[in-house]
């Protein structure tokens, strides 16, 4: 079938800053795109705002789509809309409250916190996709209007970087989302290195974002143990955290704290650490990774890389193209409620992040 005669999937992307596109979430949107681009049946197409900007010396995921944006968001009957994020300000009030056509929207748990801004979206018409089951349970126990099917996030194990012979980073440390956090277990390793003179390579990431996202994987690459620092729950978790699988798939030892969406692939003992989620206990963490016997690393590596093999893009392609396939069957048959102008979500009965530890 020619790409003219296919049902679209419409997409918007708003993207202001220099780091704008190359993030976790950009990413997965991404991918999304392309498996629709890649599929025989949908046809694909993206709508810049107005107000995005390119920056020639970073591109970023979205860069060589710019000359291909559509003028603007036209949705016909047999098209799909898909949203993540802010996407549904791309709709004049009226259709957000009735879309008229069916919504495919990525959801996080973080987005039901009373400050999150895009906690009244959930109140809007979608088939929403959760990025972890522990995700799911918290959006359907807060409440949204429509189905909620979980899709793990998957990761492109042919386009990551080689892991070197000799890795010449003993301990990573990721600050980029929480650098206060990453400087104290940073001065903590730094003083525990200097006291038992480990003479220890170790390597602090803080912001700005590198270049580019192969850049971020390269430096995952050159690490032996990573140290993780997701956001913390009470900002309002992850929806999956890549970094952590990303780092298992290239062999590089893992310590890293739960947060809502990484509980499936960071499993304590098995293919990682899992500490307490402060400072002390991510140093904790580390150390104990160092010092564990090499029989024990090597059956965390082995376990991580089938970790990562698991939630290669095959399956996650597979789910997201079934979930299309079905999505106007889905949506003329779920009730959905139809929200006043002025709904608002469901109101809480407790702090959201009570649901992580039931």
């Amino acid at each position: 079938m020619s790409s003219s005669k296919k049902p679209r999937v419409l997409f918007y992307r708003d993207l202001r800053s220099l780091n704008s596109g190359s993030n976790g979430g950009n990413l997965k949107v991404r991918d999304a795109f392309d498996y629709f681009r890649e599929s025989d049946l949908w046809n694909p197409k993206v709508c810049f705002s107005p107000e995005t900007k390119w920056f020639p010396e970073r591109p970023n995921l979205w860069t060589d789509l710019r000359d291909e944006g559509i003028p603007r968001l036209d949705p016909q009957p047999g098209d799909l809309l898909f949203f993540s994020g802010r996407d549904w300000l791309a709709l004049p009030a009226a259709e957000r409250r009735k879309p008229p056509v069916p919504v495919l929207n990525i959801a996080q748990p973080r987005h039901v916190r009373p400050e999150d801004g895009r906690r009244e979206f959930l109140a809007h018409p979608a088939l929403r996709i959760a990025k972890s089951a522990h995700g799911a349970s918290i959006l359907s126990e807060h409440g949204v209007n429509g189905p909620l099917v979980t899709i793990p996030d998957a990761i492109d194990l042919g386009a990551l970087p080689q892991v070197p012979k000799q890795k010449d980073i003993d301990i990573l440390i990721l600050g980029l989302k929480q650098p206060t956090f990453g400087k104290q277990v940073y001065e903590g390793l730094s003083a525990w290195n200097e006291e038992m003179g480990l003479g220890l390579r170790l390597h602090l990431q803080l912001p700005p974002k590198l270049p580019t996202r192969n850049d971020f994987l390269e430096l995952l690459a050159r690490a032996k143990v990573v140290a993780c620092i997701p956001l913390e729950l009470e900002r309002g978790g992850e929806g999956f955290y890549l970094p952590a699988l990303e780092a298992m798939a290239l062999q590089t030892l893992v310590v890293c704290p739960h947060s809502v969406g990484n509980l499936g692939h960071c499993i304590d003992g098995v293919n990682c650490i899992v500490p307490p989620f402060t400072p002390e206990g991510l140093i904790r963490g580390v150390k104990q990774m160092w010092e564990a016997d090499s029989t024990w690393q090597q059956a965390l590596r082995t376990a991580g890389r089938e970790t990562a093999e698991a939630h290669d893009r095959p399956a996650e392609k597979r789910a997201l193209l079934e979930l299309a396939d079905q999505a106007y069957d889905m949506w003329s048959s779920y009730p959905f409620s139809l929200p006043l102008p002025t709904d608002e979500t469901t109101p809480q009965r407790r702090k959201w992040w009570q649901f992580f530890n039931r």
